[in-house]
């Protein structure tokens, strides 16, 4: 592939430290690479209507990047409180994108963009501080079954059927069930968390199923692959078909950060370290960046 040439159609992003973005077809050659100011850092990913949007921060403002290609990117400032808010997440759904804005003690908020450029007033996600730690991040998002369901510190698990409803705490949440990531198939949402922990639910309000695993072993991706759910842990990556019955198998050099995409699991390792694997059990090291990366995603670009 010519590095100059505007990409199409379906690719992995990687994105973190120094504004760090690259792209990939095939999860081993990693092209399009640009970069920007030292302190930029970008800890957002996703994909929306042919364009890829990676989100951060630079200083005390949040910052996102926008393109259609992985050549031209346009910048901009999301509308914020300077050094007082933390940008929670980026993701889309079907009809807009959507970033959430948060700070300790107030409520969680968002502000939603139908091309990424205009945005929305701010609108309260969740006001119910007191049923939630002050200090408690948002982390990761999945949707399915006519639902969006957010997951935190803590314990945090957020419902609601779109983001212009109020979203809802589950009951009885506790802090020794903090999920780390969660993701949807089959029907069911399953989050995966602290010493392989692992839990399912249909609508993100009651969750059952619980299961824990070895020590240590916290599962920091959870993916479904279109037939089974992968939890990639430290040492184990834990395999189900419906979130209740699994298999443990021994991994190799596990990422912390993965995305699935084309048959493809992509990774990411400290320091810069991007990894490829066919099954998420073994990984082999491709390509090393001087910046960490931070986020992965899989999506298509240029095509609406």
């Amino acid at each position: 592939m010519t590095l100059n040439m505007p990409l199409r159609g379906s690719v992995f992003v990687a994105c973190g430290e120094n504004g760090l973005r690259a792209f990939s077809r095939d999860g081993k050659v990693w092209t399009h690479l640009q970069t920007d100011r030292e302190g930029v850092l970008l800890n957002h990913a996703c994909f929306f209507r042919g364009q890829c949007y990676t989100g951060g921060r630079y200083g005390g403002e949040l910052t996102l990047f926008q393109t259609a290609d992985g050549l031209t990117w346009q910048s901009q400032k999301l509308p914020s409180k300077p050094f007082v808010e933390r940008l929670e997440l980026l993701f889309a759904t079907d009809t807009e994108v959507c970033a959430i804005i948060s700070t300790d003690g107030a409520p969680i908020q968002a502000i939603l963009s139908k091309n990424g450029r205009d945005w929305s007033p701010r609108q309260t996600l969740f006001d119910d501080r007191r049923s939630i730690a002050r200090d408690a991040h948002i982390r990761r998002v999945a949707r399915g079954n006519d639902r969006i369901v957010l997951i935190g510190d803590y314990g945090v698990r957020l419902s609601a059927p779109t983001l212009h409803d109020k979203f809802i705490a589950a009951a009885k949440a506790e802090a020794k069930d903090t999920l780390i990531d969660i993701t949807f198939g089959n029907g069911v949402f399953v989050g995966g968390g602290l010493h392989a922990l692992r839990m399912r639910s249909r609508d993100g309000r009651v969750w059952t199923d619980r299961t824990l695993g070895e020590e240590g072993e916290h599962i920091n991706r959870m993916i479904f692959d279109g037939k089974q759910f992968l939890g990639i842990g430290q040492g184990a990556t834990y395999r189900s078909v419906d979130g209740v019955e699994w298999e443990r198998i021994p991994n190799q050099n596990a990422p912390t950060v993965a995305a699935y995409g084309d048959g493809i699991y992509v990774g990411a390792l400290w320091p810069g370290k991007l990894l490829h694997s066919r099954d998420a059990i073994h990984w082999n090291v491709v390509q090393e960046f001087p910046q960490h990366v931070h986020s992965l995603e899989h999506g298509v670009l240029g095509i609406s």
